[in-house]
């Protein structure tokens, strides 16, 4: 092997064995910030929304309800906005329309105060009557 490419095959091992290092370092050095980065945007997205959990979904002709208090209750209609809905009970669940805003279609629904019964009369568009027995846990 004549010495120019000794030289050369020197020069290409240690330029490789430099990329290897390189490239391991790199990936520590990503794995590290990628976890603070990970922390860092779970931090945000916690102080952003909390522990938000998903609504209680109520379909049509449901006739029961479980939620717990603190939980939102959605009211799935065909025509929300012309859907009109009521209580019995407005210390267990505090009601809300549904609506068009011209952005979007909002189904009525309901926030679950206190533990206890109540009963929701849902009016559709098409003047049918429904009701559905609610009952909110502690």
């Amino acid at each position: 092997m004549n010495t120019t490419s000794r030289t050369a095959r020197i020069v290409a091992v240690a330029g490789a064995a430099a990329l290897v290092a390189v490239a391991v370092a790199g990936c520590s050095s990503s794995s590290s910030s990628g976890s603070s980065s990970s922390a860092s945007s779970s931090a945000s997205s916690s102080e952003i929304g909390g522990n938000v959990l998903p609504p209680v979904m109520v379909e049509p002709g449901a006739t029961t309800a479980t939620a717990k208090v603190g939980d939102t209750i959605v009211f799935n209609q065909p025509n929300p906005a012309k859907t009109k809905i009521s209580t019995d009970n407005s210390d267990v669940l505090e009601v809300t329309q549904g609506k068009d805003d011209g952005s979007a279609v909002f189904n009525p629904g309901a926030k679950a105060l206190k533990a206890g019964n109540a009963t929701v009369t849902i009016v559709a568009a098409d003047g049918t009557t429904s009701t559905v027995a609610v009952t909110v846990t502690g």
